[in-house]
């Protein structure tokens, strides 16, 4: 398969092993092709890239113009005082764009609606079982308590459903962290990425008092009942996306048994101060209720999030450029993680590789 610069730009973060068929679909990509893709529109200012549609009511007051939604969230809204007056206390439905993942303090308004809902309105089927929004249940002392981290109680995980633990964590006994590399076929192309977190004994517990190898978090497509993903399908708002938290035993036990996969770490090469402050961010950020935002192939995806939270930690000289074209083009070493790992160990933020992690290797434990 021969593909030029700008097929690759299509060519990213996956969040799920996702059939082999669904890579025929990128076989023939030219640039004609891509112009005519429904969804590809990318934005006109490099400010907003991450889709959201949410229904609530609009307010307006002294500070601005508001919708508040049904589950208790409240977005300041980019629109205009005379436009928000049609619709002040109404309910409506907007779609819109915020900045990027960690910046959510403003949305930019496209579409907005009066909203009613419909007798026999179709209720969406729930989300699938294998993903659970992070909470945070208490964060004093420096300590972090985290709900909803996916774990097993067995050595072989059960394919089809999944065990729930609360962790606690000291930032302050980080050890190290992983960029880790989880290949698809055809692996010269296809990949997903995510962190993973190690720590010094004591730094972190599960509610029964064990401690795990270490923490995973992997920015996923939030794919509901009988939905399946695929790169293209990515690129139209199709579904949501989630920050979900696991511990390394389970992801990796999940993705060689179930998926016959394998893994491949990568040292991120941070100080322990850097360390600490990218597992906050990373906890703070899983946390967000992301209800109403859209999993982007390009512009919202694992590979890119990952870089975004490391961009909160490096110093302003040293941080990745997103876009690679300003306001037209993402960059596909910021987005792409075959292309993202060598952008990064050029840049001396990421070591080599640490060691293969497939079936023979699953009980080694990162350093």
């Amino acid at each position: 398969m021969k593909l030029n610069a700008l097929s690759f730009a299509l060519l990213v973060a996956f969040p799920l092993a996702a059939p082999a068929q669904t890579f025929s679909e990128l076989e023939n990509l030219n640039a004609a092709r891509i112009a005519e893709m429904p969804g590809l529109d990318l934005p006109a200012d490099k400010s907003w890239g991450v889709a959201y549609t949410l229904k609530g009511v609009i307010a307006r007051n002294e500070a601005g113009v508001f919708i508040n939604t049904a589950d208790g969230r409240l977005f300041k809204l980019d629109l205009s005082s005379a436009k928000a007056g049609k619709f002040d206390g109404k309910t409506v439905v907007i779609e819109a764009e915020a900045k990027q993942a960690d910046d959510l303090a403003l949305l930019k308004v496209t579409r907005i609606a009066e909203y009613t809902p419909k007798a026999g309105e179709v209720t969406p089927p729930p989300y699938q079982a294998r993903r659970r929004q992070a909470v945070i249940i208490d964060n004093k002392g420096g300590d972090l308590v985290l709900g909803n981290v996916r774990t097993m109680l067995t050595e072989v995980p059960p394919a089809d459903s999944y065990d729930w633990t609360t962790m606690t964590i000291k930032p302050e006994l980080i050890k190290n962290v992983y960029f880790i590399k989880k290949p698809f076929k055809p692996e010269i192309v296809a990949a997903h990425s995510f962190l993973v977190f190690t720590f010094e004994k004591g730094g972190l517990r599960d509610a029964q008092g064990k401690e795990p190898m270490a923490l995973a978090l992997s920015i996923e497509g939030r794919t509901r009942e009988g939905q399946s993903f695929s790169p293209v399908t990515g690129l139209r708002n199709s579904f949501g996306i989630i920050w979900s938290l696991s511990t390394w035993e389970e992801y990796a036990a999940r993705t060689i048994y179930h998926e016959k996969g394998h893994l491949v770490p990568y040292p991120v090469n941070f100080t322990h101060e850097q360390k600490a402050k990218l597992l906050q961010e990373s906890m703070a950020l899983a946390a967000v209720d992301r209800e109403g935002e859209f999993y982007h192939t390009i512009r919202n995806n694992c590979t890119n999030n990952l870089l975004i939270l490391f961009n909160r930690v490096l110093p302003a000289d040293k941080q990745i450029k997103l876009w690679t074209i300003p306001y037209m083009v993402y960059n596909v070493k910021a987005t792409m993680p075959l292309m993202v790992v060598t952008n990064l160990q050029e840049r001396g933020i990421l070591g080599a590789e640490f060691t293969d992690i497939n079936a023979a290797t699953l009980n080694t434990r990162l350093p």
